[in-house]
């Protein structure tokens, strides 16, 4: 049998881009020994302080599911908005949706950085350069432009999936969006980006 291994991806090659929004699967781990199987239900659970951006997680991270074979199950559904269950009613819910899998998704951090962009500088031939006699009495003419400073902002979520039988983590994941316009641009990129990594790491199958 695998062991489980945890995987730290520092610069995945392929980003997700999703409406002009960029993610990055900045970190993720899953458990060999685990195996979905066909026909599968996922509770998608958000935990956030606003109701409007847990429904728009809910939507696009049931999308993403749905396609890829998946019964995706809204946890607001079951689970009361701004309101904490305890641990046996919330086994008791899960158990009683019949779900295989749990994924809960929060925000780690939304944060500011700078970005210095340098400046370029080129060269355009003189008028001169475009006659063959004129060309040997032309010189370089330069072209620059400065450099500037630019901030970005970077949305980190972190999602967890559980399996319910087990009640034990087999997928975990850390994504980075950059410059996102929406939080459903957000959502978007990330829900697909995470689901597409499930696939490969045949955490979920398609039924």
């Amino acid at each position: 049998m695998k062991q489980s291994r945890i995987l730290v991806i520092l610069a995945l090659a392929i980003a997700v881009t999703s409406c002009g929004t960029s993610s990055t699967l900045t970190q993720r781990w899953s458990d060999e020994s685990f195996q979905g199987q066909p026909g599968q239900k996922m509770m998608v659970i958000a935990l956030t302080p606003a109701e409007r951006n847990m429904l728009l997680w809910e939507g696009a991270f049931s999308t993403a599911l749905t396609k890829a074979g998946v019964q995706p199950v809204p946890g607001s559904k079951f689970i009361p908005f701004g309101k904490e269950v305890d641990e046996t009613a919330l086994k008791q819910t899960i158990r009683e949706s019949g779900v295989n899998l749990v994924a809960v998704t929060r925000v780690l951090a939304v944060d500011k950085e700078q970005e210095y962009v340098p400046g370029t500088s080129y060269y355009t031939p003189a008028p001169g350069y475009y006659g063959m006699y004129g060309y040997y009495h032309s010189s370089y003419a330069f072209v620059s432009s400065p450099g500037y400073i630019q901030e970005n902002t970077i949305v980190k979520l972190e999602t967890n999936v559980y399996d319910v039988g087990t009640e034990k983590l087999v997928w975990s994941g850390v994504s980075e969006t950059l410059n996102p316009e929406t939080a459903q641009d957000v959502a978007n990129s990330v829900a697909f980006m995470l689901v597409d990594d499930m696939k490969k790491s045949h955490i979920i199958q398609k039924g």
